[in-house]
């Protein structure tokens, strides 16, 4: 039987892209969750860069950046999150976030969008889909935590409510006030109970892809490992019962890689301390990877 020929043959070798890691837990310190994030890019790191194929994920990747310093303050740890990505995100194609606590998912946003205002000369409208078990809208009092970065981008106007979707949400996960909030600011979520059949999560999530890229002039995924099931991905912060198998998520952002306006992926939550063989590592490296090779072989 002749062989098909390799699925990056129609790859774009001129797509740059950019890795920066975020060696920060201080917001699950704060929440009192149980810390290690902070050891989460170097554990992906080291996986990723022994990964091989026909694509040229490696060849065209411009370099790995690591935010320096990271202090025990919440606030300065964002800013010079902010301005890393920013400066990566203006350079690349695309850019891979790995982190690190998700309360950077709040700099993740706000870096993508200054790259693309400077970009667009006018400030950029962002989109987002927060793959998690949490909702993740925490008020940031008295301190930032790790379950604060969606508030904190919406009541700072990086993300407009109706461009952000909460995806895999579970019921038990969020206390009465973050229900609140969300109901308040109108997003739309999509909880992991309409979810748990395969097809039917893709379906859904091929839907909000197409919602955000017709509004949104970017859109940015946003991956708490949590929102997979404690099985596959022990190695997180806050680990659940059940949740995505990690085939589910890996064929998702291969979706959004083919998407021309998803321009980012951030990676969450990964804490190689309570990580067995190295598994829920190794999950979060073959997402970035799938995630890359669907944005080079994008058209």
């Amino acid at each position: 039987m002749k062989l098909a020929p390799p699925n990056n043959a129609k790859q774009n070798h001129s797509k740059q892209w950019s890795w920066v890691s975020i060696p920060d837990h201080q917001g699950v310190v704060h929440v009192g969750g149980r810390i290690g994030a902070a050891q989460g890019p170097q554990a992906a790191w080291a996986l990723f860069q022994k990964m091989k194929g026909r694509s040229q994920v490696q060849e065209t990747l411009s370099g790995v950046f690591t935010v320096n310093p990271i202090t025990t303050d919440v606030d300065k740890n964002h800013q010079a999150a902010t301005q890393w990505i920013a400066d990566h995100a203006t350079q690349s194609a695309f850019t891979v976030i790995v982190g690190g606590g998700h309360d950077l998912g709040y700099p993740h946003l706000a870096g993508v969008q200054n790259a693309l205002t400077q970009k667009l000369g006018r400030k950029a409208r962002i989109g987002c889909i927060n793959l998690d078990a949490h909702l993740d809208v925490r008020k940031p009092s008295p301190l930032i935590t790790s379950g604060s970065p969606f508030y904190l981008a919406i009541e700072n106007g990086v993300l407009h409510p109706e461009d952000f979707i909460e995806f895999g949400i579970q019921s038990h996960c969020n206390g009465a006030e973050l229900w609140t909030y969300i109901e308040e600011k109108k997003v739309e979520v999509i909880g992991f109970a309409q979810l748990r059949e395969a097809a039917v999560a893709f379906d859904a999530f091929k839907r909000c892809l197409s919602k955000l890229t017709q509004t949104c002039d970017g859109v940015v995924i946003s991956l708490d490992l949590d929102c997979i099931e404690q099985g596959a991905a022990p190695g997180v912060s806050a680990p659940q019962a059940e949740g995505f198998r990690p085939s589910n998520i890996i064929r998702m952002l291969e979706q959004a890689g083919h998407e021309s306006k998803v321009c980012s992926l951030g990676i969450f939550e990964l804490n190689p301390i309570f990580d067995r063989d190295a598994q829920t590592a190794r999950i979060a490296a073959t997402a970035a990877w799938h995630f890359a090779e669907a944005k080079l072989n994008a058209p």
